[in-house]
């Protein structure tokens, strides 16, 4: 159950005293809030024996009649020392030796039937997304300052913030933002966003290279990639290019010399995607594969169920599976939220003369595998449970638009030509793309490029849509 933050109860106590643990139960069921008991401290500041004690006694106490995992602060509150006990929304209605407590409007009231049925059928409806979560043990001094900086803007770009309306300011963007709560903890997206070390708190919030040579089984060698989502995707791409795909040494993988090199940008792309669509409740890490012909991106999440690989493949809204996480992205320029994201990548490998990626949706993965040479994309099948197996690329993996080609092309007893795929990839992306630039990005003629216009045309697989100069191709 959850509380907007406007809400959220804070309750206030001179000292720890029996009805305290029926106050947090009641600040508990109203969605999380605070509690908030004078500190015992010296002329000088120093917090005294019995404040110090409270702090260790209260969140085991809290845990072992509530079942919940409380956090505790010193504060400084209109001039004076508080110790603030930060309480977790309950996930379902809690009770206190058998009795329910809600804490409203400054009054920590007993629940009669009729009013627990009430508190009972929100949390029924209400399914609390796992990454508006909070992470009770962190705080804001626990997160990166440069990352929260960078994101909210602030002024400073320090280690330790003092100035209180600033913490205040930033504090109340990232709760706009989702990624803090009222109570002053970050959320999972706060966490993989902003800390340094999210794994500490988010099983499997790494990202895994492995380096396989030419076949399956055990990686010949690996690598565990840390640190914020933004400093993973920057790391990730970085020992993909500058270790595993280096241009010398024994961990080049054979196969890929005298091709062209995979699109930076591309992979770049991909590692983004999986980043910030990945299922974090799986607490799998994302996997990277490099093969002797290819490198592959797996990870545990997906789009929506009613998506096939050619919805994918096409024009389609942005359907993230973690919003609060996607939007901070995007506030940063890191991605778009248009949806683009999988016909960039397609666009990048056909310019770099390079066949364009596969995609796999399974039941709860999605895998996109680059081909590091021409020929491995007909040799190559990604539909088995092993990535290493050699066979026939299967008709599913090909978009339709290839399928129908090859299809009408066999029926005419013609052959299409690569370039003919290659263009016709091109324009499935956008039907909008001219012929000379088409040409430019295959470094083939134009004349070439209207060869294949006409072919496929005459194929009925494409058409054309308005005037030569301002319409569009359009993939039958």
């Amino acid at each position: 159950m959850a509380a907007t933050d406007s809400s959220l109860p804070i309750a206030r106590r001179s000292a720890w005293r029996d009805d305290c643990m029926e106050v947090v139960c009641g600040i508990a069921n109203a969605g999380g809030g605070r509690l908030v008991l004078d500190a015992d401290v010296d002329g000088r500041g120093v917090v005294k024996r019995k404040t110090n004690r409270l702090m260790k006694t209260i969140p085991s106490a809290v845990a072992a009649a509530l079942g919940l995992t409380c956090a505790m602060e010193l504060v400084l509150e209109e001039g004076r020392m508080c110790l603030e006990v930060v309480v977790p929304p309950a996930p379902e209605p809690i009770s206190y030796h058998g009795t329910f407590y809600l804490y409203q409007n400054g009054f920590n009231t007993v629940l009669d039937n009729a009013a627990l049925d009430r508190l009972l059928q929100p949390a029924a409806e209400t399914d609390m997304k796992w990454e508006t979560r909070p992470v009770i043990q962190a705080s804001l001094d626990d997160l990166n300052m440069g990352l929260v900086t960078r994101y909210t803007g602030a002024l400073r770009d320090t280690d330790i913030t003092t100035d209180l309306d600033e913490v205040a300011a930033i504090e109340e963007k990232l709760r706009r933002a989702g990624l803090m709560t009222g109570v002053g903890t970050p959320t999972n997206a706060g966490i993989l966003l902003l800390h340094d070390q999210p794994q500490r708190y988010i099983a499997g919030a790494t990202v895994r290279i492995g380096f396989f040579g030419g076949r399956a089984g055990s990686p010949i060698f690996e690598d565990e990639v840390t640190g914020s989502l933004i400093e993973q995707v920057h790391r990730t791409v970085e020992l993909i290019f500058d270790k595993y795909l280096a241009d010398t040494g024994p961990v080049r993988p054979r196969g890929t010399h005298g091709s062209p090199p995979l699109p930076r940008d591309a992979v770049h792309e991909a590692v983004l995607n999986a980043v910030a669509h990945k299922n974090y409740e799986s607490g799998t890490p994302i996997q990277v594969s490099v093969f002797a012909d290819r490198l592959c991106i797996d990870n545990v999440g997906r789009p929506p169920r009613t998506w096939t690989v050619t919805a994918l493949l096409g024009r389609h809204t942005s359907r993230p599976n973690n919003p609060n996480l996607v939007s901070a992205l995007r506030s940063l320029g890191i991605i778009d939220g248009w949806g683009n994201g999988v016909g960039a990548m397609r666009m990048e490998c056909i310019e770099a003369g390079l066949p364009e990626p596969i995609f796999e949706l399974r039941d709860d993965e999605t895998m996109v595998c680059f081909q590091m040479d021409e020929d491995s994309v007909m040799r190559t099948s990604l539909s088995g449970n092993d990535p290493a197996t050699h066979a026939s690329l299967t008709r599913s993996a090909l978009s339709d638009a290839h399928a129908m080609a090859r299809e009408a092309a066999l029926q005419h007893d013609i052959g299409l030509t690569a370039n003919d795929e290659k263009v016709l990839s091109m324009i499935d992306i956008d039907g909008r793309l001219t012929a000379p630039r088409i040409a430019k990005s295959l470094g083939v003629s134009e004349s070439t490029v209207r060869r294949s216009f006409r072919r496929l045309r005459d194929l009925g697989i494409i058409d054309r849509v308005g005037s030569d100069k301002a319409g569009f191709w359009r993939v039958l």
